[in-house]
């Protein structure tokens, strides 16, 4: 596997963090972020605070972070390592997003957040860190601490993914496609993390504005064709929790005859209960909330929604899945942790 230094990079050395889902893209015009009114979907004022929070350049380097026990390297991967299926996806595109990524890259000049790909190998990065061959070190919070090496000492680390003959999308699908169509942009800024520090932690689903009477025809056939079982009962695999107002059990999925894929409990929570006991056949009319999302949840549901709980996939399934080039459902899995946007960004025009 191929991975590079990135020719040229900036770090935002405010000390400020933001959720890895922040903002993918930007602008950086003389070594400053230079944030417009193409960026809609932030007012005046965030913007004028972003553009003046101090970025330092660095060229032909790698990021080493520590988050807490968690190592990982931010580097530049070739899209050709994704036309060849070296980088192993598991889930759909869809082109409605794609059409909206490939204008924003035309728009923008620096990638401000890496994709995130998992890897079987375990590198070892406190030995780079101990000699101290770094050019810089920012411990940006009590967690997060970040080192650059750049050049010849750079270049060396990229090569302990030489033996590596696969990695998998965690998060970036989209992204990744919309880089193979582009034509001129060859490359992606990319967190690569070992599988021993990830996490694959379950995405829940409601169901938005269902009336009482929608829910007891699904229940009734819930009960008649599932195994139903207590409440309380803890989460497996194969079993979903429901929710509907004051009413709450768990379902035992019905086990196919297959692989790994069609027993994917994402698969068969959407093929026996929302599409044939609820009849809804667009997902696009579903939410879906993280782990940390659920909490907040929790303290003030919605009336007439359905929650649907599950449970996650594990990472060995997820490989396996991914090495028979299987596509999972859409928000299939939720790979934690991530690294923080707006960081790290890779000037790619």
């Amino acid at each position: 596997m191929e991975i590079n230094v990135l020719e040229k990079s900036f770090i935002n050395v405010s000390g400020e963090i933001y959720d890895s889902e922040f903002i993918n893209l930007v602008n950086i015009e003389g070594n400053k972020v230079a944030l417009d009114e193409r960026t809609l979907f932030l007012t005046q004022l965030e913007k004028e605070r972003l553009n003046v929070q101090p970025i330092k350049n660095y060229n032909n380097a790698i990021y080493i972070f520590k988050y807490n026990h968690v190592y990982g390297l931010i580097g530049d991967v070739p899209i050709k390592e994704y036309d060849s299926g070296r980088i192993k996806c598991h889930e759909l595109v869809m082109p409605d997003t794609v059409q909206g990524m490939l204008s924003n890259l035309y728009s923008y000049n620096c990638e401000a957040a890496p994709i995130l790909l998992a890897h079987k190998k375990k590198i070892n990065y406190e030995v780079y860190i101990n000699e101290k061959k770094y050019v810089d070190k920012f411990s940006l919070s009590m967690e997060l601490e970040i080192f650059v090496f750049s050049g010849e000492e750079a270049a060396n680390i990229t090569k302990e993914f030489t033996d590596e003959e696969s990695i998998y999308v965690a998060d970036g699908h989209h992204r990744l496609y919309t880089t193979s169509l582009s034509g001129f942009k060859n490359s992606v800024l990319s967190c690569l993390i070992s599988f021993e520090y990830l996490d694959i932690l379950p995405i829940h689903r409601v169901i938005p504005d269902i009336d009482a009477q929608l829910f007891e025809n699904a229940k009734k056939f819930i009960h008649d064709k599932f195994h139903v079982v207590k409440e309380n009962t803890p989460l497996s695999k194969g079993k979903v929790r429901l929710e509907y107002e004051e009413e709450k059990f768990v379902v035992n999925l019905i086990e196919l005859n297959s692989d790994a894929f069609w027993n994917n409990d994402i698969y068969r929570l959407n093929t026996q209960i929302i599409s044939q006991a609820f009849r809804i056949f667009d997902s696009g009319i579903l939410r879906y909330l993280s782990e940390a999302e659920l909490k907040n949840y929790k303290l003030s549901p919605g009336k007439k929604n359905i929650l649907i709980e599950t449970y996650p996939i594990t990472k060995e399934e997820f490989i396996d899945c991914a090495n028979k080039n299987t596509i999972m459902p859409p928000k299939s899995t939720w790979f934690a942790p991530k690294f923080p946007s707006f960081l790290v960004f890779k000037q790619y025009k």
